[in-house]
């Protein structure tokens, strides 16, 4: 007889060469090498798992079922190899086979629940579910409720009874916390004609925790996120230990978009900062006004900011960064005077980078208000690349079209945003085509654009193309302000404008643009007919031109071959 360790070392040997085969593709000669490990000790379960995974393509798991009998012959309370027993025969179909191998496991284990719960996952798979109900009753009976209740639920959603598998769930979930998310993972499929009933049967009591926690769980991955903040809210105790709680609410709406779901975030974290101490607390709560300045809520920003800012310590980090947020939520939401006053406040202590970026959002801030002279006092003495873009917009809004194209060629394409810097291209785009240094009426149309009064915005434009030669500027201009007008969904303005531009310069670069835009006017005023003339005459008589694309694809869809969207 070969010593231990030397059989020990032969048998690792054949299970090594056993792999190596069945990587290769070689599964017939790796079934030899596991089945010559199993000769050492019939029980390897490497072995076994080995030798059902390359049996499997060819169908020969039958072959298999002599060296499970040999393994349980000698370790009859082998929990993995029973598993794997189980696998098998469900693999073979073989639903008598099936029974008599459960119940042996159930007898060399007769307080477990395992046997019951693998044989009814058995059944399911068998598309017995009538059966695997069978098998978990008479489990329930034998080892409780308790200990099957995570697969009677998951059966019970199996078989659609989804208001059966929520209360299963929800008697799991207060028998082990740590289910929750698979909880919820199940019965997130819950269809949505069932969902009022679910989320009513697990808050029928207002104080279950677990009940309305599992409830909020599945709100958030519906789509309603402050619905499920309202039930985590009413339920949870203001004590540190819902903290985890918190904090994976605050984590799984972070993976959801929209303003609700950033507020609900927002909430979440707020609460999280009350029940925290020190500077934990300190960077949640800066956590929690970035959430609500996402959700569109600056003055819960605000609050939150202003009461850090004012309680920590100037040279605390923590203060830096509230304080600096605070002052770009102040600029944001018109408040430009008070978020001036307190950068200039803060300008010593801020960060150089975060100082430049303020100073940028500050003069944005002044620019919406149209306080041009403020916007550049602001930015005075700023000498980064990102300054320039500001200082060519300024130009720009003044009227000055070659201080303009002279810093938005220094600022690069590269500065800001990709919105920001696709903008200035636009822009720039259009100034070129002007044979002219000042247009002062462009440049207060443009301000106003800046300011959101598209209207206005377009009559200015209007005016200041009537200064410019049809065929150096007034095209363009008249195209641009019919654009606007398109996106302001003016469409009467916007036939005028657009005709003119058309007019203005025919064979120039503002034509086929003109074209599109005219067609799209068209369509909604609902007249298709005109709006596929223009099309098609843009097609026909403008190959060339950078829109003929969309214009091809926008034709197509009024034709009725691809669907609007």
């Amino acid at each position: 007889m070969a010593p231990v360790g030397l059989s020990a070392q032969r048998q690792q040997g054949d299970l090594s060469r056993g792999f190596e085969l069945e990587r290769a593709g070689q599964l017939e000669e790796a079934a030899r090498e596991y089945r010559t490990a199993l000769q050492v000790n019939p029980a390897n379960l490497s072995a076994l798992l080995g030798l059902e995974r390359v049996l499997t393509p060819d169908n020969q798991l039958e072959s298999l079922i002599p060296q499970l009998d040999t393994a349980l012959a000698l370790q009859p309370d082998n929990r993995s190899v029973r598993s794997l027993q189980i696998r098998v025969l469900t693999a073979l179909a073989d639903l008598d086979r099936l029974e008599e191998a459960a119940r042996e496991w159930i007898a060399v284990s007769p307080g477990s629940a395992e046997p019951y719960a693998e044989w009814a996952r058995a059944a399911v798979k068998l598309g017995e579910s009538e059966l695997a109900t069978a098998i978990l009753g008479e489990g329930v009976v034998t080892v409780g409720d308790a200990a099957l209740a995570q697969d009677m639920a998951e059966l019970s959603a199996e078989t659609g009874e989804w208001e059966s598998a929520a209360a299963q769930w929800l008697d799991a979930v207060r028998t082990n916390a740590a289910l929750m998310p698979t909880a919820a993972a199940n019965l997130s499929e819950v269809p949505s004609e069932n969902r009022e009933a679910v989320v009513s049967l697990l808050t029928e009591n207002a104080r279950d925790e677990e009940g309305n926690l599992l409830a909020a769980e599945l709100l958030l991955g519906w789509d309603r996120p402050l619905d499920a903040w309202e039930l985590v809210d009413r339920v949870l105790p203001r004590e540190a230990r819902v903290v985890p709680h918190l904090r994976r609410f605050a984590d799984r709406a972070r993976l959801q978009r929209g303003p609700d779901a950033a507020r609900a975030r927002g909430l979440a974290l707020e609460r999280i900062a009350q029940l925290s101490t020190g500077i934990a607390a300190e960077r949640t709560q800066i956590e929690a006004a970035r959430a609500f300045v996402e959700a569109g809520d600056r003055r819960s920003a605000e609050r939150i900011l202003s009461r850090l800012a004012n309680n920590a310590e100037p040279d605390q980090q923590n203060a830096v960064s509230a304080v600096a947020t605070l002052i770009r939520v102040m600029a944001e939401s018109g408040r430009v005077d008070e978020a001036e006053e307190r950068f200039r406040e803060w300008e010593d202590r801020l960060p150089l980078d975060e100082t430049s970026a303020l100073r940028d959002r500050i003069a944005w801030g002044w620019l919406g208000e149209g306080e041009l002279d403020r916007a550049e006092r602001i930015i005075a003495g700023d000498s980064t690349v990102r300054s320039f873009a500001l200082h060519g917009w300024l130009a720009l809004y003044r009227g000055d079209l070659q201080g303009a194209t002279e810093n938005f060629r220094r600022a690069g394409p590269r500065t800001g945003t990709r919105e920001e810097a696709t903008e200035r291209t636009v822009v720039l785009a259009l100034i070129q085509q002007i044979d002219a240094d000042t247009v002062p009426a462009l440049g207060a149309g443009l301000l106003q654009l800046r300011r959101g009064d598209s209207s206005r915005a377009v009559r200015d434009l209007d005016r200041a193309s009537r200064s410019l030669p049809p065929d150096k500027g007034r095209a363009d201009v008249l195209g641009f302000a019919g654009m606007i007008a398109v996106e302001n969904e003016d469409a009467q303005t916007a036939q005028r404008l657009l005709r003119s531009a058309i007019e203005s310069d025919p064979t120039g670069a503002a034509a086929p643009p003109a074209f599109y835009y005219l067609a799209r006017a068209h369509e909604q005023l609902g007249q298709t007919d005109q709006a596929q003339l223009h099309l098609e005459r843009l097609i026909l008589e403008y190959p060339d031109s950078a829109v003929l694309p969309v214009a091809r694809r926008f034709l197509d869809r009024l034709r009725g071959a691809i669907p609007r969207g």
